[in-house]
């Protein structure tokens, strides 16, 4: 499929979004500067923003954190088998934690994943618990898959 026919893309909107994930202005307007570059207003840039979001075109604009470089130093993706029943409820339970990055569902024998980062081991193995504990999930269907060696890749979607 042509990227020019995804979900009603029109040029102006791939450059918004190609110039926000390669080059995001660190201004104090920087929705007037991408306006500027593409020969719109600055209230035409927030408009299609908006309605791309809304599509659910984008989903966040937003800075990427290094969790280590700020003192989260634990990781860990969580693999759990949840009755098909229950998804929804353990999903909104996962959802309440801010140390929860990621939250996912797959479909497979484990078929919720998520991420978890705390400043601490110890800290990690008790959100953990305490989401086994509230979710009522047996120990048993929870895999612990602790991060050993961080690789970062770097997503970019060619637009234009």
């Amino acid at each position: 499929m042509a990227i020019e026919d995804v979900k009603g893309l029109d040029e102006t909107d791939r450059k918004i979004v190609q110039i926000i994930q390669d080059d995001f202005p660190m201004v104090e307007h920087p929705w007037k500067e991408v306006g500027d570059k593409l020969n719109i207003t600055e209230d035409d840039v927030i408009k299609r923003l908006k309605r791309l979001n809304e599509k659910g075109i984008t989903r966040k604009i937003g800075s990427i954190v290094d969790a280590s470089k700020i003192g989260l130093t634990a990781a860990t993706l969580v693999a759990m088998k949840v009755p098909q029943n229950k998804v929804d409820q353990v999903a909104r339970t996962i959802n309440e934690y801010s140390s929860i990055s990621h939250n996912y569902e797959r479909e497979h024998e484990y078929n919720v994943w998520f991420t978890i980062t705390a400043s601490s081991s110890k800290d990690l193995t008790n959100i953990l618990e305490e989401i086994k504990q509230k979710t009522g999930i047996h120990p048993g269907n929870v895999l612990n898959l602790p991060t050993k060696q961080r690789f970062k890749i770097n997503v970019r979607f060619q637009l234009t």
